[in-house]
Order: structure tokens, then C-alpha cells, then sequence
């Protein structure tokens, strides 16, 4: 193989592990993420229900389920893990399809599990609430919809 190709193999090959490395770290929720308050289990949910007059009944049960659903995260240690091992296997001498996709296949599940953990957060902190909070929730997250859909708009 010539050398700029290699060149040109190796930085491909450590662009795409970065990206990879870098979507992975941000689609996890652990507890011990560099930017704890940027998950869903972690800031976002009191972030949202703040104004909502909580009792401190509800904000006890609320930071109980929290802490419960952090527990269950994948921590940075073993994210990184998965990176390597991707890293791994771009940058060997002969390319593994069969390895990359099972690996990128469990990486898949993986996400998918934590969605639906995420999900069910979120189903159980509304039992939580009352009718009245639940309605002043979902005012609010009709106004960020709303936002959101504006600013994508402005964008494009």
C-alpha cells in the first residue's frame, strides 16, 4: 500500500472514530458523564418541572426513580470500551465486517434499551404528578415543540 493512501486510510479511520466515539458518549445518561445535567434522566426532567409546585413527596419520589434509572446507565468506562474495540477494528490490516456489525448491532440494542428506559422514566415521574401539573407540563412542552420547530425552521 503506498503511504499517502495509508496516509489517507489512518485519518479516515480516526475521523470516523471520533464521530462514532462522540455520538456514542452523548446518547448515554450515566452518572458519571462529564456534563451530568445533559442527560434525560439527569437535569432535564427538574428542569421541566420546576414551576410545577411539586410537594416534597413528589420531589423524593421523583429523585428516587431518577437515581433508580441512572443506576441502570452505561458508565463512560464501558462506553469507551465499545469505542475501542471499534476503533480497534478500523484500524486493523483487514476490515471484519462480521465483527463491526455485531459490534455496532449490540451498540444499536443498547441504545434502543436505554430509549425505552428513558421512556418509562418519564411514564412513571407523570404518575407522579397531579392532573393540574400534568397539564401545565404539557402546556410547556407544547411551547418548546414550538420553538424547536421554529428554530429548525430559521435554519433551513
Amino acid at each position: 500500500m503506498r503511504k499517502d493512501t495509508m496516509k489517507h486510510s489512518t485519518v479516515i479511520a480516526l475521523v470516523f472514530s471520533s464521530v462514532i466515539a462522540a455520538a456514542s458518549a452523548s446518547s448515554y445518561a450515566g452518572p458519571d458523564r462529564a456534563h451530568e445535567g445533559h442527560g434525560p434522566a439527569a437535569g432535564f426532567h427538574m428542569k421541566a418541572l420546576k414551576g410545577l409546585d411539586l410537594t416534597d413527596a413528589q420531589k423524593d419520589q421523583i429523585k428516587t426513580l431518577m437515581e433508580q434509572h441512572r443506576a441502570t446507565m452505561p458508565k463512560r468506562d464501558e462506553v469507551k470500551s465499545e469505542m475501542d474495540q471499534l476503533k480497534a477494528l478500523v484500524q486493523a490490516d483487514t476490515f471484519d465486517e462480521a465483527a463491526v456489525r455485531a459490534l455496532l448491532e449490540a451498540k444499536q440494542k443498547d441504545k434502543l434499551d436505554h430509549e425505552v428506559a428513558r421512556a418509562k422514566l418519564q411514564f412513571e415521574i407523570n404518575k407522579v404528578l397531579t392532573v393540574e401539573q400534568k397539564a401545565k407540563l404539557a402546556e410547556r412542552q407544547q411551547k418548546w415543540h414550538e420553538k424547536a420547530k421554529a428554530r429548525a425552521e430559521a435554519k433551513s
